[in-house]
């Protein structure tokens, strides 16, 4: 007998989903016995990106408090290269285990080997302070707006480890831009070493990064993002690219999240990117934007927001790519 869940994912993949079906499969992906039946038809289907751009899962309406900020990318290029929304990640079961380096595991066929990308300081147990310096200019360093690295402060203990990442302004020493209600942190991530793992079109890579504040006096709560970009050439396009507004990122996915008002507990920011085979380099970026906060000559003042323990996995297919992903990251 053919279950409900199992019939809306057929009609899911046969493009053919009403919008009450669309509905009754949003709300039934919110179990984990459903997501668990969506994880298998996936690996059942080689071609699940092809089948996923076509998909209309892809505009489930969201809660507003989950809702992902407008997207700075013409449409063609979300048709051209997917990149997945968080509810779709999960629903797929693709954000799994990180706690080994290097991890391969099997469900039928294909398998997924999965690669954990080394980001400097990720923990942010070192104590030098990410650079104020705006939009980094290399590789392997955090910089972005004003910030520091403290360790246990005001009532909040670090996720992991001894210290964490504080957001102190939403200004930086270039000036860019000119007026903002959000700090931002980037790390560039060099992707050319695995240049043959990504060359399929398939390769994905998930973020995660996690988030905490003081408790907000009432009204507008403060708000945290992550995001990842794609990216072919020199990492100096990057300041152009977002200066100009010339969108000429490959591809790119944020996700956002509401601040709890609680103190006690770090909420984790996660997500997903299918990589270009023509990327070069990845650009990771944490932000927190001001709820309450009255900015003084277009600058926002943080009164206690912080982040800690980002990381990236890649993962590809075995199958496709048998030799692939069989050295580590130094």
């Amino acid at each position: 007998m053919v279950t409900d869940i199992e019939h809306l994912l057929n009609k899911w993949r046969e493009g053919n989903l009403s919008d009450e079906q669309l509905r009754r499969l949003t709300q039934a992906l919110e179990k984990r016995q459903a997501r668990e039946a969506l994880r298998d038809d996936w690996f059942l289907e080689s071609s699940l990106p092809e089948a996923l751009r076509a998909s209309p899962v892809l505009n489930i309406e969201l809660p507003p408090d989950e809702i992902t900020s407008p997207l700075p990318i013409e449409a063609s290029r979300w048709t051209h290269w997917l990149s997945w929304r968080p509810l779709t990640a999960a629903a797929a079961g693709i954000v799994f285990g990180m706690l080994c380096t290097s991890l391969v595991f099997g469900h039928s066929n294909p398998r997924i080997v999965q690669q954990m990308l080394i980001l400097a300081n990720a923990g942010f147990e070192e104590q030098e302070a990410p650079l104020p310096d705006g939009i980094p200019l290399h590789f392997g360093v955090w910089s972005g707006d004003f910030s520091e690295i403290v360790g246990e402060q005001r009532g909040i203990t670090p996720h992991e480890g001894k210290r964490m990442f504080r957001f102190l302004r939403s200004d930086s020493k270039d000036g860019f831009p000119a007026r903002a209600y959000h700090g931002n942190m980037y790390q560039f991530i060099d992707i050319k070493p695995w240049r043959d793992a990504i060359a399929s079109g398939t390769a994905v890579v998930d973020w995660s990064a996690w988030f905490n504040c003081i408790s907000e006096p009432a009204g507008t709560p403060s708000q945290f993002e992550a995001s990842m970009w794609a990216f072919a050439g020199d990492p100096s396009c990057v300041r152009r690219n977002w200066e100009e507004k010339l969108h000429q990122e490959l591809g790119y996915s944020t996700w956002r999240v509401v601040a709890d008002q609680d103190p006690n507990t770090w909420q984790r920011v996660t997500g997903s990117l299918i990589v270009p085979p023509d990327t070069d380099f990845l650009v990771v970026e944490i932000k927190a934007i001001a709820g309450n906060e009255t900015p003084a000559n277009g600058v926002v003042a943080f009164s206690g927001h912080y982040a800690d323990d980002v990381q990236m996995v890649l993962r590809t297919n075995a199958r496709e790519h048998p030799q692939k992903l069989t050295r580590l990251v130094p």
